[in-house]
């Protein structure tokens, strides 16, 4: 996950009243620079939970929710139709039933009794108008290719509405999951225009906390929705006011997190694990991800439109010496493929024979050498390793850095803000002839739903190489096009699988990423957390519901 796509990816995975104003001045959110903790605006009691963010959050409006800060902010303002409980599985959320009707028509009843944070009724007019807002080309949401396959969605009742799909697509009933199943208000999204989900702007929502304010570089404040309407069945939660810090410096954020600062650490690097065991006000939680982290060869620019250079720089690469000097407990040796393990959902036994068998690019500098002989470049080349903030993703451009040195590829390394390299991933500064700026870049990516496919189709689908789209490589090839719109029609999980594997073949040969590994996310948790984040699962960037949280 991260954001995402473009035009026509057929088949895929597919309170008081708002403040609506916030500190900041700059509605371009950067991160901060100084290091130094941000002073939370809330002081720091038993009802106030503070968050260390690795990176400053896009925006608070659910359109652009779809990073690893981002979404943990926006998911407690508003809410979304369906969400996943703490087994994965598909739950009503502003609905109060779904059905799949038919392969190509899914009907969906909503709640009538729901209340946007400042009093007011959602109607089925919010309903509509989130829904197609998400939809409109002119808005740009990153959850967009989620409805490419969508032919209609359309009032059919009082409380009800109805979604016609172009072609059958097993994993359509995910989407009112994510962000892009959130709700919002019509008629404060119209008021506030393009300040909208800014500092300025705000935010209006259903869910069981308001927007505070944002100030930039800083923090995110929320407090408790006292009209809350679900308050009633759930009880008001332990934590009344939420202080979301923007720490990007791993040092800092993990000083914060063990000094008991911060109470929840989104982000813990495994350098620091150490500083963690030995705290007295922490434990860490690990939960495995259905992630990656992997270099995006830019396939549009050369010299790494050249096949050949792409295998030399992967066969250089010594991913068990990686793995055990700087990956560690961050993630699980890669198996050379885009899909870790934990999505082996399905005909296990046929994936996991596939695991042994694939093509692997194992630490060979012969073949390497081969390899760049073979292409147009047989004497190396000048190239840039864009990397983000991350210090685990700094080791490991240094490691590629030097590893390609060794054939003769000479390469800088440029580091830009977090928040950056997740514009950069979905397509900012892309050129007037859509080819994107950078060579090679380190990026990182999580299946959006409980299926490989939710890493196969945003990573490799060619429509999602443009402005907006999760192909970051800018990968084409037509017969994975094809092999991934069939899967996606299909509800045979093992004719699924057969057609996975067959787009896996052409696209393990052309290797247009090299997955470093599969994540595992780390979280810091302070003691006094007794409850609400030890059972997350590898989708916890869709439903960590601050409100289910419990303080001891």
């Amino acid at each position: 996950m991260k954001k995402v796509i473009a035009l026509c990816l057929a088949l895929v995975l597919c309170t008081a009243p708002l403040t609506g104003c916030g500190g900041g001045t700059s509605t371009t959110p950067q991160p901060s620079t100084s290091g130094n903790i941000p002073t939370p605006s809330t002081s720091v009691e038993g009802d106030t939970l503070n968050v260390g963010l690795y990176a400053e959050i896009i925006s608070m409006d659910s359109a652009f929710a779809y990073d690893f800060s981002t979404n943990p902010v926006v998911i407690q303002v508003t809410e979304s139709l369906l969400y996943y409980d703490e087994n994965d599985q598909l739950q009503n959320g502003l609905t109060e039933s779904w059905e799949e009707v038919d392969p190509l028509t899914y009907v969906y009843n909503v709640r009538n009794d729901v209340t946007f944070s400042d009093g007011t009724p959602m109607t089925m007019e919010d309903v509509l108008f989130s829904l197609d807002r998400y939809r409109d080309p002119s808005v740009a949401s990153y959850l967009a290719w989620m409805y490419d396959n969508v032919d209609s969605i359309k009032q059919t009742g009082d409380w009800q509405f109805t979604v016609k799909l172009k072609q059958a697509d097993a994993l359509w009933k995910h989407t009112f999951a994510t962000t892009g199943g959130h709700i919002h208000s019509k008629a404060f999204v119209e008021s506030a225009g393009d300040k909208y989900g800014t500092p300025e702007g705000g935010v209006l929502g259903t869910g069981p906390y308001t927007f505070v304010k944002w100030d930039v570089g800083s923090q995110i404040v929320l407090d408790y929705n006292e009209n809350y309407w679900n308050k009633e069945t759930e009880g008001e939660p332990d934590i009344k006011h939420i202080v979301f810090q923007v720490i990007p410096e791993d040092t800092t954020r993990v000083m914060a997190s063990t000094s008991g600062q911060i109470d929840l650490n989104l982000s813990t690097p495994v350098e620091m694990l150490g500083d963690v065991e030995s705290s007295q006000y922490v434990s860490l939680t690990k939960i495995a991800s259905a992630g990656l982290e992997f270099l995006s060869f830019n396939c549009q620019k050369a010299p790494f439109d050249d096949v050949n250079v792409r295998k030399a720089i992967a066969y250089a690469i010594d991913a068990g010496t990686l793995q055990e000097n700087i990956v560690k407990d961050f993630g699980t040796m890669t198996n050379y493929l885009p899909v870790p393990e934990s999505l082996f959902l399905f005909e296990k036994d046929t994936w996991l024979k596939y695991e042994e068998s694939c093509l692997k690019y194992e630490y060979s500098l012969e073949k390497a050498k081969e390899s760049l002989a073979a292409s147009e470049y047989p004497n190396g080349f000048d190239c840039a390793i864009t990397v983000d903030e991350k210090s685990i993703t700094n080791s490991v451009a240094l490691i590629l850095q030097q590893a390609v040195a060794q054939i003769g590829i000479n390469a800088t390394i440029e580091k830009v803000s977090n928040d950056e390299v997740v514009s950069l991933q979905f397509g900012s500064g892309i050129d007037a002839n859509g080819v994107r700026p950078y060579d090679i870049a380190i990026f990182e990516w999580s299946s959006d739903f409980p299926d490989p496919s939710g890493v196969l189709t945003p990573l490799y689908f060619s429509t999602n190489r443009g402005e907006g789209g999760s192909n970051s490589s800018a990968y084409v090839n037509a017969q994975v096009d094809a092999l991934l719109l069939e899967q996606a029609a299909s509800s045979d999980e093992k004719e699924r699988t057969e057609l996975m594997l067959q787009a896996l073949d052409i696209i393990n040969d052309e290797v247009p990423y090299y997955i470093w590994t599969h994540q595992n996310w780390l979280f810091t948790v302070n003691n006094r957390i007794t409850a609400g984040v030890d059972n997350l699962t590898g989708t916890w960037f869709w439903n960590l519901y601050v409100k289910n949280i419990k303080i001891g």
